[in-house]
């Protein structure tokens, strides 16, 4: 064999190789910038009904409504048994109008006013509406005793009948009462002293925002007065209640109720509200009962502040009643 000979010179480029197999999966990048939003997709099927909720505190009792159309008279009653006799003789008669024989002019005017008032209930009874009311519901019930209990017009003034005012009479077996419902009876349930917490500080309600005083319609200063005067008792309740899931607790919280003379006030006490089970059957109010003829209806409520401020509550004043 010869040496070898000199290098040749580069040949034809060669034919394009068959495509090799997929690489592995190579890193992440870093994620880009997010799109416009899209536009607003079609609404969606309504959904399955939900759960029925916790049944509610039961509602106050509204007013009464007004008095029906007035029955046809009904027929006369069998007379009654004659009255005791008083038994009082033609000279102690003359004893009773004399004193030291002089005319006891106190006794003499007291019997003719109750012959004139007596003069006027048979002349021209009372009927209850406008433009003939009495001057107490027990006057409207002793010349009708037929009637039933409901709303009629009284007077206690006895004056024009322009300022009579209605009321809601109460005929039972054991009592005939007057009574007057305030126009705005009950205060919505909310936190009503979380506006204020200053310890040891009154604030009265009708203050602070959507908070009102007790307003009765038509009772002003000379009818209240009157009404007084032919009244011998007169009795106001107040209901105080949480908000659903709450219930009363052990602690208690100072109150003060004005009065209608305005500078005169009770001072009480409610129990606090604490969180409390769902289903808690417990009592979730109270009733606070006020008795006196010369210092009701109430008009206004103060509540102390401190302790515990973010609970609801409500309060429900009642009718005041006269008999």
């Amino acid at each position: 064999m010869g040496l070898p000979g000199l290098p040749g010179v580069d040949g034809m480029k060669g034919i394009r190789g068959l495509v090799g197999l997929p690489g592995p999966e190579g890193p992440k990048g870093e994620q880009g910038n997010i799109g416009l939003p899209g536009p607003r997709g079609m609404s969606g099927m309504p959904g399955l009904p939900g759960l029925f909720g916790l049944k509610g505190l039961k509602g106050y009792q509204g007013l009464p409504g007004p008095p029906g159309r007035k029955g046809l008279p009904g027929p006369p009653g069998i007379p009654g048994l004659p009255g005791k006799s008083l038994n009082v003789t033609l000279s102690q008669l003359k004893d009773l109008m004399y004193m030291s024989d002089k005319p006891n002019y106190l006794l003499i005017q007291t019997l003719l006013d109750t012959l004139q008032e007596e003069l006027r209930l048979l002349l021209d009874p009372p009927d209850g509406s406008k433009e003939h009311p009495a001057t107490t519901c027990l006057e409207l019930w002793l010349c009708h005793p037929e009637y039933s209990s409901g709303m009629y017009y009284i007077d206690p003034n006895q004056g024009s009948p322009g300022d009579a005012l209605l009321a809601y009479c109460s005929f039972s077996s054991t009592s005939k009462q007057t009574c007057l419902h305030p126009q705005d009876s009950q205060l919505p349930m909310k936190a009503w002293i979380e506006d204020f917490s200053e310890e040891g500080s009154f604030q009265w309600l009708s203050k602070l925002d959507e908070g009102f005083q007790f307003y009765y319609q038509g009772a002003n200063v000379v009818q209240m007065r009157f009404l007084r005067l032919h009244s011998g008792t007169a009795v106001q309740k107040v209901s105080y209640s949480c908000h659903p899931g709450h219930r009363l607790g052990p602690a208690s919280r100072d109150v003060k109720f004005l009065t209608d003379s305005r500078t005169q006030s009770y001072l009480g006490a409610v129990q606090d509200c604490v969180p409390g089970e769902e289903m808690e059957s417990g009592p979730r109010e109270s009733v606070l009962e006020f008795e006196d003829l010369h210092l009701l209806p109430l008009r206004d409520v103060a509540l102390m502040g401190g302790g515990n401020t973010t609970y609801q509550f409500g309060l429900t004043v009642g009718p005041v009643c006269f008999s």
